[in-house]
């Protein structure tokens, strides 16, 4: 395959540091990228502006005191206002503690002072990004609800916009099943499947990790192995998506590529432990898709596999799990295909 450049056209959601020390904003900057974060800085107001505007931000980490006059609370005062969702953390001068006290009192969700250690600095991030995930999980549940029930034949926009907000859920997912829909639009067209089914397995593909709205972000972001109980969890998911769209009347196609995405051919998958020959096909090209963009993509617990690696475990796959000849169609069709690079180093 020849090399390309990444294939994702989506921004990852970003933590914006504004200070105007630049090796302030080098050294916070380089140590949440290590910690997994996508990070933005800005060295005043004009560009911390600019980046609110211009992306998703997940959390701001100002300084107090800025250069030409500029104050940090003044940015803790325009976000208040204008993004009322997002928290702000403020940084400090140790000799400075009044003002850090007098930013949380005017609504910053907490503050780090100068010279702050790093795993400090990770935490109070951590706590801040985990607390929009929760609150964006709320509001979608919510919506969910007064969506259903006013009107059920417009779901299927809105529920693609559930399942970016599921990706969103955890950094290593940041376009799962974006990802996945695409290889599984590719292996439909490639099994010559009908134009409409194409699309169909494409949605699918987008909406096949729905149910993992109930999933813990602790156990998707999990850097370990996971215990009994945790497995038995993210065994759930399947069965939870299934719930989810199964009282909508134009999702009844949708079910089995959410349901059984997870079946193998051994009848040992989840969440019905199915025989192979009771899995439909539309739910092995999801299956196919989704377990190439898991192998190709990093994960908290390894690396994303090489392609020649990935080719050899998915192929290995092949009459013992997934059937063969969608395996041997599926490596075939991806070939010179940039979606289906690894989507980090390896």
């Amino acid at each position: 395959m020849r090399t390309a450049s990444h294939w994702l056209s989506l921004e990852r959601s970003a933590v914006l540091v504004v200070d105007d020390e630049p090796g302030i904003r080098r050294m916070v900057s380089a140590f949440l990228t290590r910690e997994g974060h996508a990070v933005v800085t800005a060295a005043n107001l004009p560009e911390a502006r600019n980046h609110l505007a211009g992306r998703d931000i997940l959390v701001v980490l100002a300084d107090i005191t800025l250069a030409a006059g500029e104050s940090g609370l003044d940015l803790l005062a325009e976000v208040r206002r204008e993004h009322p969702d997002l928290d702000v953390m403020m940084m400090t001068a140790n000799g400075d503690l009044g003002s850090a006290v007098e930013s949380v009192k005017q609504g910053a969700y907490d503050y780090l002072c100068k010279p702050f250690p790093l795993e400090m600095l990770k935490a109070a991030v951590d706590r801040a990004v985990e607390r929009r995930r929760l609150r964006a999980k709320a509001q979608m549940l919510e919506r969910l609800e007064g969506r259903f029930a006013a009107d059920q034949e417009n779901m299927e926009e809105f529920l693609v916009s559930m399942a970016t907000v599921i990706d969103a859920k955890s950094r290593y997912t940041a376009v799962h099943s974006q990802r996945v829909s695409e290889l599984a639009r590719l292996l439909g067209r490639a099994l010559h499947l009908d134009e409409d089914r194409v699309q169909l397995v494409a949605l699918g593909g987008r909406l096949h990790d729905i149910g993992k709205i109930g999933t813990p972000d602790a156990i998707l972001d999990k850097p370990g192995a996971l215990t009994r109980a945790e497995y038995l969890e993210i065994q759930r998911h399947p069965a939870i998506g299934d719930d989810l769209v199964a009282p909508i009347r134009t999702m009844q196609a949708l079910r089995p590529m959410i349901r059984w995405h997870h079946e193998t051919l051994d009848g040992t998958g989840y969440p019905d432990g199915l025989p192979g020959d009771r899995v439909p096909l539309e739910a092995w090209i999801v299956k196919v898709a989704d377990f190439w963009e898991a192998i190709t993509s990093r994960r908290p617990y390894r690396d994303p596999m090489p392609l020649p690696i990935a080719v050899k475990v998915l192929r290995e796959e092949g009459g013992k799990r997934i059937p063969r000849d969608i395996v041997e169609t599926f490596l075939e069709a991806i070939q010179d295909a940039p979606v289906a690079l690894p989507t980090g180093p390896a």
